[in-house]
């Protein structure tokens, strides 16, 4: 499913989010890490922002070795709120010149970037860390993602880890359906984590969450009083794959 971010009239990361660190506890899995940057694009200047990241902004990140990145535009959410999410391997690389720099050099991406910031609200960063070991990666990436934010109370990040793989992730892979957990790092709040759900379709959505249909009414609460003395809930939002600014 393709959805066209440029005929809805309000767009705005996951609470997936999608969204994803040295905070994360060690794991069977290496984990994935993510420089993950939110653009709160000024709305009557949406179409040329999109217009840069897509013919300019693109290509150059292809041509300066960026071998993949995710952008979402947020549906139910934050009004131009676009989240762009590429992993790195180490905070090392950052100490190196910038893909974009790369690939257009140094005066070129300035001018570039001053066009870019013209275009902006704000914009903010930080990292997150896939926690693999709870996640359920599917293909193909899903188009809608349904993000909940959750802030885990003091010392009790083991203890969520622990009952988020005996009692969520199994009903997911049996499912066949996504399910993304990130941690927050540096830029954020470390004890923030995102759980994720990926649809093909916002008709997917209906008839309640992922674990209501799973689980019931009743079911979904017994859920919850486990989790009720280790987390928070802190936002919810909904999110759709841009395919122009995605590989």
């Amino acid at each position: 499913m393709k959805i066209t971010c440029l005929s809805l009239p309000f767009v705005s990361i996951l609470a997936l989010s999608t969204g994803f660190s040295t905070f994360a506890l060690a794991q069977q899995t290496a984990p994935a890490t993510y420089r993950v940057v939110v653009n709160r694009v000024k709305l009557d200047m949406l179409n040329e922002w999109l217009d840069l990241e897509k013919n300019e902004v693109v290509p150059a990140l292809k041509k300066g070795g960026v071998r993949t990145q995710s952008a979402y535009a947020t549906f139910f959410g934050n009004a131009g709120e676009y989240v762009v999410l590429r992993p790195f391997d180490k905070y090392a690389d950052f100490d190196n010149p910038s893909p974009l720099v790369k690939a257009l050099t140094q005066p070129v991406w300035d001018r570039l970037q001053a066009k870019l910031r013209k275009c902006l609200e704000s914009q903010t960063s930080y990292a997150q860390t896939r926690l693999v070991d709870i996640s359920n990666a599917v293909t193909p990436a899903p188009e809608v993602i349904v993000s909940v934010r959750y802030r885990i109370a003091a010392g009790k990040m083991p203890d969520f880890i622990a009952l988020v793989k005996s009692d969520i992730l199994p009903l997911y892979k049996k499912a066949k359906v996504q399910l993304i957990v990130n941690q927050r790092g540096p830029g954020a709040n470390v004890n923030d984590v995102t759980m994720s759900t990926g649809y093909q379709k916002y008709a997917d959505m209906d008839g309640g969450t992922f674990l209501t249909k799973q689980l019931g009414a009743d079911g979904l609460a017994k859920l919850n009083e486990k989790f009720a003395p280790i987390r928070t809930l802190v936002e919810v939002i909904v999110r759709h794959r841009v395919d122009d600014l995605s590989w």
